[in-house]
């Protein structure tokens, strides 16, 4: 694996069209993009092209890279995510039932919040997911697994912004509530 700083200087030469830079860089983080993508996906086929996209979009704003962004990685992550999360939606997944819920990506992860500590506290979260509403288990998962934001869930939905606002807030309250029987 390269450090931080290998691939700082891979994207530095990737914005100056270096060829070879780009080639290590891929090679360094793919399979770690990859799996972000699966998270999200589930579905081979559409994670590789999700992590074609952007990688190609690496190619063409690499330049665009601030360090006061975060890590090269956090970064790369992110236009992953944010990609896998586009294809969701044009791929007209609407329904994110508690089966969809993806394995809970590495403590490495700077996108989710959630550490379990062992296998009981992710059955025990699950079951609690299922007690949910179906439209606030969607609206929960879509914001803390998928990383929507608000906005991004109530127009995801066709929802009003108050309603999924509130059906986080209450389905939050009920999972703390279940999480500490």
């Amino acid at each position: 694996m390269s450090t931080p700083e290998q691939l700082g200087r891979h994207l530095q030469q990737i914005a100056l069209g270096d060829r070879e830079a780009f080639k290590q860089l891929y090679l360094a983080t793919s399979d770690k993009l990859y799996s972000v993508s699966m998270h999200i996906l589930r579905r081979e086929d559409w994670a590789e092209e999700a992590l074609q996209d952007a990688f190609i979009k690496v190619w063409h704003s690499a330049s665009d890279y601030s360090t006061q962004r975060g890590s090269v990685m956090s970064w790369l992550i992110s236009m992953v995510r944010y990609r896998s999360i586009d294809m969701l939606r044009s791929k007209g997944n609407q329904t994110l039932g508690s089966d969809a819920l993806p394995d809970l990506p590495s403590s490495e992860s700077e996108h989710l919040e959630i550490k379990l500590s062992n296998n009981q506290n992710a059955v025990q979260l699950e079951r609690c997911l299922d007690e949910l509403q179906p439209d606030t288990r969607q609206s929960i998962q879509l914001a803390f697994i998928y990383g929507l934001s608000h906005h991004e869930v109530s127009a995801y939905l066709s929802e009003a912004l108050g309603t999924v606002k509130s059906w986080i807030r209450r389905g939050l309250e009920s999972l703390k509530g279940c999480l500490q029987r």
